[in-house]
């Protein structure tokens, strides 16, 4: 018995040795979310007229609080236009640094315009700061700010020089992360669809008595806000490590889109929100910026967000929540037969999706017999009012757990205006085809696409036209006989498929895989001689000319699956990569186990259509084919007329039955299945 006990002791002192080694003190998760959009202009001029054009910031305050207080984020300061300006500004950092202690998770986030202005310390190379516009600072020094000396922009030095007090603080085991939705390029893009709201201004501050200087030439492409201070690592300084993650390159326009709830709002913000209600636990800022960068292609946006920092860290220092697959109650009725969940359109849940209400605890909701089956009745962004099909028992909503089931995707119809086709004949021609698609909708207001009229050489011509970016959706089409019109309607129909397959993510707790696009060396034909990517990549997106590459696909979960691999184009045509059309590929080569990695052996060719592109992994524990679905669109046929079972079968079938005519009632199980998107640039060569 002794020499039981002193073994005990013996092993319980080795295993305390073995426990991982973490800080000695308690985490806190901080957030200053600060939200500039109704700026003194002309519709306030009893404010003083600074000449911004109000921007919808309100609308970035809940997108960025509700995702942090999911992450466990507690002290959350919001600082709101008046009380914005920059000794606000300057006042808040202050707050928030004084309640951090060493190990704190930081979020700051900014969501208001930015401008660059005159360099006041000559440490810039292009001989401008860029800067946050705080409330009350002008568009520029005229008039009654003729004098202005820059005094009330938030320069990135001034904000550098609070993130490295603040990195300071936190030590080397801390966690910053700062989000810019602001922008210092951008004017007011204007369209047949009216106007599309941008932040920032391509106009730089130029301040009274200021002396222009020579710039030096570094790049053809400004750096991304605080870029210099982010490359500092913890190991270097001391310091906590820092991430920014910027809404557009400097060079380019930060567009607002439009929420499901039918609100303007920040594309970053909005981005962010989205991308984080699928997080695991253990991934990095990296797969969080390349969520972001789908979402923001999902949205039809062609600006290109940055990254800069230790990109590679676990998110939030590796405190990230994993979001598992239930949702709790908030409220329950007095009936016990309806009840909401604080989770809605932003997690795609749209009415008519079914759920199942089980015992809290539960892993599987297949596997219990005490589910009870609910349908949604109505969503907002962050909320979903369910009914039940009878009573849940007596109890807590606290024991209770909402599993997704069977899931809807909502209203994906698409908006068109013909108002840029002027001749009356040819508006017919088109109007005629693309009527007989039920998901078509004509709209003069806010259509997401314009058939424009490009005619050549006496010749009509259209082109389709996003306009959400401007963006020319495929080549022009030439209308040169009644049947050409078809063509039109075909392109349309791309459109749609594209749009549901990029909307189309679902996610298993089992199942993780990752993709990486290596590039190959020149001359080699080998999928396994590759090169760095480093040369390739734009602010942490790939940007690659035409050429060869290797796919490399990583299973980081816990279960065997297998996989494919789809590519959707700038065009909206999306074909399937592997298994390889038209090959001996069998889907058995392509299954991977927990744990491992694998080099698949044959290349990818780069080539056109140019912008923006994207690789999906499609993943399932269950054998599947998607070569054959292609088939069955090339020659015309119907999938539904196939008998097909598989879930991934079932999305092509209803991403194509859309694209033709059909309804958007059906519905997917969530089953066992799992998806990864890859975003990346196609760009011409350089000379």
């Amino acid at each position: 018995m002794l020499r039981q006990l002193i073994l005990s002791i013996i092993w319980g002192f080795l295993a305390m040795l073995l426990l991982p080694i973490t800080p000695g003190y308690a985490q806190t998760k901080r957030a200053l979310i600060v939200a500039i959009g109704d700026y003194p202009n002309k519709t306030n001029k009893n404010r003083g007229g600074t000449e911004w054009q109000d921007i919808s910031s309100a609308n970035d305050v809940p997108l960025i609080r509700e995702s942090l207080r999911r992450q466990n984020f507690t002290d959350i300061i919001v600082l709101r236009d008046a009380a914005a300006t920059k000794r606000g500004i300057q006042a808040a950092l202050d707050t928030l640094i004084s309640r951090c202690k060493k190990g704190d998770i930081v979020v700051i986030h900014f969501s208001s315009h930015g401008q660059q202005i005159d360099d006041d310390n000559k440490d810039e190379l292009d001989a401008y700061d860029e800067a946050i516009v705080c409330y009350g600072a002008p568009v520029e020094a005229t008039g009654n700010f003729k004098t202005y000396n820059g005094d009330q922009h938030l320069r990135d030095d001034e904000l550098g020089s609070f993130i490295n007090r603040l990195r300071t603080k936190l030590g080397a085991d801390g966690d910053v992360l700062l989000l810019a939705d602001a922008c210092h390029s951008g004017t007011i893009t204007r369209g047949n669809a009216g106007m599309s709201l941008t932040r920032g201004t391509d106009k730089p501050m130029h301040l009274s008595g200021y002396q222009k200087r020579t710039a030096k030439h570094v790049s053809n492409r400004p750096r991304p806000f605080l870029a210099d201070i982010a490359s500092l690592t913890a190991s270097q300084t001391g310091m906590a490590p820092y991430v920014v993650i910027s809404a557009a390159r400097a060079d380019e326009a930060n567009q607002e889109c439009v929420t499901p709830a039918n609100l303007p709002a920040g594309s970053l913000s909005y981005a962010f929100s989205r991308s984080m209600t699928g997080i695991r636990s253990g991934e990095t800022y990296r797969f969080l910026f390349n969520r972001i960068v789908t979402e923001l292609q999902r949205m039809g946006k062609s600006q290109h967000p940055e990254i800069e920092g230790m990109v590679d860290r676990q998110l939030f220092g590796g405190q990230a929540v994993p979001q598992l697959p239930y949702y709790t109650i908030s409220e329950l009725a007095e009936t016990r037969q309806q009840l909401i969940i604080p989770a809605g359109q932003l997690e795609m849940i749209y009415p008519g999706t079914t759920v199942s209400v089980c015992p809290s605890g539960t892993t599987d909701p297949a596997n219990t017999t005490k589910a009870i089956s609910g349908t949604v009745a109505a969503s907002t962004l962050f909320k979903t009012t369910i009914n039940l099909s009878k009573p849940l028992p007596k109890g807590l909503e606290s024991e209770y757990w909402v599993f997704i089931r069977e899931r809807t995707f909502g209203d994906l119809s698409v908006l068109i205006s013909l108002d840029s086709l002027k001749q009356p004949a040819l508006r017919q021609q088109v109007q005629s085809v693309l009527t007989k698609l039920p998901l078509v909708k004509f709209d003069q207001k806010v259509p997401e696409l314009l058939v424009c009229q490009r005619d050549s050489a006496g010749l009509p011509r259209v082109v389709i036209r996003r306009t959400s970016d401007g963006a020319v959706f495929g080549n022009s089409i030439w209308l040169n006989k009644p049947a050409d019109a078809e063509k039109v309607s075909t392109r349309v129909q791309d459109y749609v498929q594209a749009k549901f397959l990029q909307n189309f993510n679902p996610s298993y707790l089992g199942i993780n895989l990752r993709m990486e696009l290596l590039p190959n060396k020149p001359q080699s034909q080998n999928a396994y001689d590759t090169t760095s990517r480093e040369p390739f990549l734009q602010n942490g997106i790939l940007a690659l000319p035409p050429g060869w590459v290797s796919v490399r696909v990583s299973n980081t979960g816990d279960l065997p699956v297998y996989f494919s691999i789809i590519d959707i184009q700038p065009d909206g045509i999306v074909s399937v990569m592997f298994p390889r059309p038209k090959s001996d590929d069998k889907p058995d080569d392509y299954r991977i186990e927990p744990g491992k990695s694998l080099i698949i052996p044959s290349r990818v060719k780069i080539s056109p259509p140019y912008g923006n592109e994207t690789f999906k992994l499609l993943a399932s524990l269950e054998k599947f084919d998607l070569r054959n679905l292609i088939k069955i669109r090339e020659q015309g046929g119907s999938l539904r007329d196939k008998g097909v079972t598989h879930v991934w079968a079932k999305a092509f079938g209803m991403a194509q039955l859309l694209a033709r005519g059909g309804t958007s009632e059906d519905s997917f199980p969530e089953t066992t299945i799992g998806s990864f998107s890859y975003p990346f640039l196609i760009i011409p060569a350089t000379p």
